[in-house]
């Protein structure tokens, strides 16, 4: 029976804890304006955070699909190349769909806001975690987003239409409010989680060698 080889825990760690950098800068460039009296970050104005609000719908709503290839466990060395490139296929669907909807900048945004909302940097550890562990996390990062997010759109009492919203002063209240609740999600929740699951699914492992082993040497 293989071992999978996992990272250490606490480099683990690290890296889940790495992908609240992004989102808390995502959180303050909300907050900024609020605080400062409708002082932008430079480089920034309420029609560039109305898309990463837009942005951020599509990509909690629909941004785990291009994902989907990521969780698939490819033992085979030739063939393991393969869901990277799916990855990249349903990607360039994902954001074709959103420069429909949203323009060129609306795709970039998409694409960002993907990136961010289901673990930034934890995405390239994908390889070094249990097929279990990356599968939970990623549908727990999309339900806990979406989830967030239309429970503050219907808390701010804000419609369906982005246009009407995303430019005002709930909006951008709205979006630093979403961001940090994921900032915290990936402080509290995530890096724990991870932790756990990794080390039952390593003990139970182990315990699956050890039996294996065990059974070998009483057939022989």
């Amino acid at each position: 029976m293989q071992v999978i080889k996992t990272t250490p825990q606490k480099h683990l760690l690290i890296y889940c804890l790495a992908a609240v950098v992004p989102l808390m800068a995502m959180a303050l460039l909300f907050n900024i304006p609020l605080a400062t009296n409708g002082r932008f970050f430079p480089g920034t104005d309420l029609d560039v955070l109305g898309y990463l609000i837009h942005s951020e719908f599509l990509a909690a709503a629909s941004g785990v699909f291009p994902l989907i290839p990521l969780l698939i466990n490819i033992k085979s060395r030739k063939l393991r190349w393969l869901p990277k490139i799916l990855f990249i296929f349903f990607g360039f669907i994902c954001a074709g769909v959103a420069h429909t909807l949203a323009g060129t900048a609306g795709m970039l945004f998409y694409v960002l806001q993907v990136f961010l909302t289901y673990g930034g940097g934890t995405l390239f550890i994908f390889d070094w975690l249990f097929g279990v562990t990356r599968t939970f996390l990623t549908l727990l990062r999309w339900s806990v987003a979406l989830f967030v997010y239309v429970s503050l759109q219907l808390n701010f009492d804000l419609g369906t239409d982005f246009d009407v919203w995303r430019n005002t002063r709930e909006g951008m209240m709205f979006g630093a409010m979403y961001f940090y609740i994921l900032c915290l999600m990936e402080v509290v929740l995530y890096p724990p989680l991870t932790w756990y699951l990794e080390y039952r699914l390593k003990d139970e492992q182990r315990y699956s060698v050890a039996l294996d082993g065990f059974g070998r040497a009483v057939r022989d």
